[in-house]
């Protein structure tokens, strides 16, 4: 037991290292029926309703998901906090009264905002001509009879500067884990970061990544 739990540890530590999701190697998920949707930490205007994004793909990989907003308005009414930790007094009573076996909790850990800049492109161009010079040369028969001929060439140079205009794409981190609400044991976890012309759009393709990383995963347990 003490080394599957030291191998669990080990491997949320690498998460740090590639964008890639950890599953538990001893949770039963057969008893995973339905997912409460919790709203992701965030800074960032920019980002409202990231979480909405996971529970589509959730829905869309055959789950039963509870959504934020109809949770978050249950809990008020229960009078239950949900910001900052969660402690498994908490989660089990979110469990008890939503009947969700799991919570899906997580933030945007890092933004940047698409932007444009503005540099300056020097291009070069060269002509060349070739310099003629008229000679006189005398025949056999002693007649002079002028002619054309090249005796160099002249190399002319031009530098243009102007303004050249560039996006560099939104860049988008998230972190997102499945905790148990009987246990507040972490069951999933996963990171990842990806970038676009759009914020909403990188964090469109993380959400789909994450979920079906976690399916893979979950597909691989059960033939086990």
């Amino acid at each position: 037991m003490k080394k599957r739990a030291l191998a669990w540890l080990c491997a949320l530590c690498c998460m740090a290292c590639t964008p890639k999701t950890v599953i538990s190697p001893t949770y039963d998920f057969n008893q995973m029926n339905r997912i409460g949707i919790m709203a992701f930490s965030n800074a960032w205007a920019d980002l409202n309703g990231v979480e909405n994004l996971f529970a589509k793909y959730f829905i869309q990989a055959g789950f039963k998901v509870v959504e934020r907003a109809q949770l978050e308005s249950i809990l008020r009414e229960h009078n239950i906090s949900v910001s900052g930790y969660l402690d498994p007094s908490t989660t089990r009573e979110i469990g008890r009264i939503l009947g969700v076996d799991v919570l899906l909790i997580g933030e945007v850990s890092s933004y940047s905002p698409a932007r444009t800049e503005l540099t300056l492109s020097t291009t070069h161009r060269s002509e060349s001509r070739p310099v003629m010079q008229q000679d006189v040369m005398q025949l056999p028969d002693g007649t002079y009879v002028a002619y054309t001929r090249q005796v160099g060439t002249e190399v002319s140079r031009q530098s243009e500067t102007r303004p050249t205009e560039y996006t560099i794409n939104a860049k988008v981190a998230v972190v997102a884990k499945l905790v148990d609400v009987q246990t507040g044991e972490i069951v999933w976890i996963g990171s990842d970061s990806a970038e676009s012309s759009r914020a909403l759009d990188a964090a469109d393709y993380l959400a789909r990544q994450l979920v079906k990383s976690f399916s893979k995963e979950l597909a691989k347990r059960e033939k086990l």
